[in-house]
């Protein structure tokens, strides 16, 4: 019976132990559910509370983000325990960089019980605020106008007595919206306020649709130049175009022409070699022959300004523009014949010609004198038409090129003597510049 009885008690106290072993390896397991991290790192400086950086200008990014994890565990004791972690801010700035980022986390809620163990972390309010320079974008039309004008060049500020305003003397800019320059062409805007009746200075204007751009030039009086002969007082103190209509009216009046046929016994003494007595000089070879007409085998008549380019046909017996013996210069034939009705440039080609220096400012101050003797005829710088010679510029450069000489001098004179007129530019080579200069 005694046995019986201690056997029971052992097995209570078995049963007693086992069961506190059991109980303590359970609290460890539900007690060890519970964990908390918090952590934050910053670049520059770490603050208990809170850093401050401010811009004019600010741009906001907020970033939020839960995260929950669930894990069930089933048990056989009613046991819970509960963990509530704390929120921790942690703030950091970055001095080097003038941008400040706040950050705050919060890890909440991590719960047991006997039957179920849920753990929840959630991540709230992550900002960043980042300052940036203030920027002005412009905003670009697809319409592009005008915006305003300017004179980019002057050229030309001095004007004598009576010119006409010269359009190639500025150079005028219109500045477009998008920043661009064009130039606009000279008829496309107004010239105002210019007279060269008075001598002075001149503000003009120019204009151009709404816009206007304002210059100076000043009328003055033409220095160191006098007009000493008879023939030609009539056009004193004028110049520019008013200067070649008085010319023209002078070598008109009076003009008695001769016919096509007697200019084969004019130009032997026009055109004579001031060295050997009888002979001509040729006015493209620069060769001295015999000035005996013998019906063009010799020379032959050349038309500086070719007779196809002229009204009318040159034969011996009209008077016309053709038989003008200012236009009339002894030619080698094979010469003459090679130039045919070319244009005078500073090469030769299928359609231009060039005469050798010597002779290239009578050249051009023939074909001057043809455009002021008659109105119908002009000097261009294109290839010419019916009427027309070129290349005007080039020649105006040849006329400075090749300054006049006794020569002309003294042809000019003979063939005044026969038709009663006279090449002005021959007599005073300053008025090509005070015409076109």
């Amino acid at each position: 019976m005694l046995q019986n009885i201690r056997k029971i008690v052992i097995f209570a106290l078995m049963l007693l132990v086992g069961t506190l072993f059991w109980g303590c390896d359970l609290a460890f397991q539900t007690t060890g559910l519970s964990t908390t991290s918090s952590k934050s790192t910053s670049t520059s400086e770490v603050n208990s509370n809170t850093t401050t950086s401010s811009f004019d200008n600010t741009e906001t990014q907020t970033e939020n983000s839960t995260t929950s994890i669930t894990s069930t565990e089933n048990t056989t004791t009613d046991t819970s325990s509960t963990t509530e972690l704390s929120t921790t801010t942690v703030s950091s700035s970055t001095t080097t960089e003038d941008i400040t980022t706040s950050t705050t986390i919060t890890t909440t809620t991590a719960s047991t019980t006997t039957n179920t163990t849920t753990t929840t972390i959630t991540n709230t309010t992550s900002s960043i605020i980042t300052t940036y320079p203030s920027t002005t974008f412009q905003e670009t039309s697809t319409e592009i106008f005008v915006e305003s004008i300017i004179i980019s060049s002057i050229f030309q500020d001095e004007y004598y007595l009576n010119d006409a305003f010269n359009h190639d003397s500025i150079e005028v800019e219109a500045i477009l919206s998008n920043g661009e320059r064009i130039i606009i062409d000279q008829y496309a805007y107004e010239v105002i306020g210019f007279t060269s009746a008075v001598i002075g200075q001149q503000t003009i204007e120019i204009s151009y649709g709404t816009h206007s751009a304002y210059f100076t030039v000043y009328i003055i009086e033409k220095d160191g130049f006098t007009i000493d002969m008879q023939y030609y007082k009539s056009a004193e103190g004028l110049t520019g175009n008013a200067l070649l209509l008085e010319l023209r009216k002078i070598i008109n009046n009076g003009f008695s022409g001769v016919n096509y046929g007697q200019s084969r016994y004019i130009l032997d003494k026009s055109d004579a070699d001031p060295n050997k007595p009888g002979n001509v000089i040729l006015v493209y070879l620069g060769i001295s022959v015999s000035g005996v007409w013998d019906s063009g085998n010799t020379w032959n008549r050349e038309h500086v300004w070719p007779q196809s380019l002229l009204p009318g046909s040159a034969n011996n017996t009209t008077v016309n523009i053709p038989s003008d013996l200012h236009n009339l210069k002894p030619s080698d034939p094979g010469e003459n014949n090679f130039r045919d009705n070319k244009y005078f440039d500073n090469y030769s080609s299928s359609q231009t010609y060039e005469p050798r220096d010597e002779v290239k400012g009578d050249v051009a101050r023939i074909l001057l004198y043809m455009i002021t003797m008659y109105d119908e005829l002009s000097l261009v710088n294109r290839t010419p038409n019916y009427l027309e010679m070129a290349m005007f510029s080039v020649l105006l450069s040849w006329h400075i090129q090749d300054p006049v000489d006794d020569f002309e001098r003294n042809r000019n004179n003979v063939i005044y003597s026969y038709q009663n007129n006279r090449n002005p530019y021959i007599d005073y080579p300053e008025f090509v510049e005070m015409i076109w200069g």
